[in-house]
């Protein structure tokens, strides 16, 4: 029933402000309104308008985490997004995969794995995150990219499958 309640709030409060602009005092009323949704969450959270969060009630976030415009979050196999995350425009984290039954993937049993975004991560527009996947701390995903792997810490990567573009050096 909790998850429900998460869930009903959640979309209560996008489209009660999906209507007002995406201010910064905007993006951190919404962020601030939907911290009841979510297993956990920390301070200065920031949502953009015509984000979807399916299981929220699954999702732990850290603080200082930006969410940005239309970003798709499917959070049944848990997902863990820790500090000074940043998700760009249409990013889509997806904690489910399908299985085959009968030669046909519409009816077999899904099949969730968690992912976590450590301290640090940011996603360029349209990423796409698969289940399973762990994000190493201060790396970027480049705009349009399919990450199905773990990737390492300070690097870049980018592509369908994402691969390494860059190792990154402070």
């Amino acid at each position: 029933m909790a998850r429900v309640i998460k869930y009903i709030w959640f979309r209560f409060i996008m489209v009660a402000t999906n209507w007002l602009p995406d201010f910064t005092s905007i993006l951190k009323l919404r962020g601030f309104l939907l911290r009841p949704a979510f297993r956990k969450c920390g301070k200065n959270f920031q949502v953009a308008s015509g984000t979807t969060i399916n299981f929220s009630n699954m999702v732990e976030v850290g603080d200082n985490v930006f969410i940005a415009n239309n970003c798709w979050i499917h959070g049944i196999g848990g997902i863990e997004i820790q500090n000074e995350v940043m998700l760009g425009p249409f990013t889509v984290l997806v904690t489910t995969n399908h299985t085959r039954f009968g030669n046909s993937w519409r009816f077999g049993k899904g099949k969730t794995s968690p992912i976590v975004l450590k301290r640090g991560i940011w996603t360029g527009a349209h990423v796409v995150i698969t289940a399973g996947v762990t994000m190493g701390e201060g790396s970027a995903v480049a705009a349009g990219a399919v990450v199905t792997k773990d990737v390492l810490s300070d690097c870049i990567v980018g592509g369908i499958p994402a691969k390494i573009i860059k190792h990154l050096d402070d």
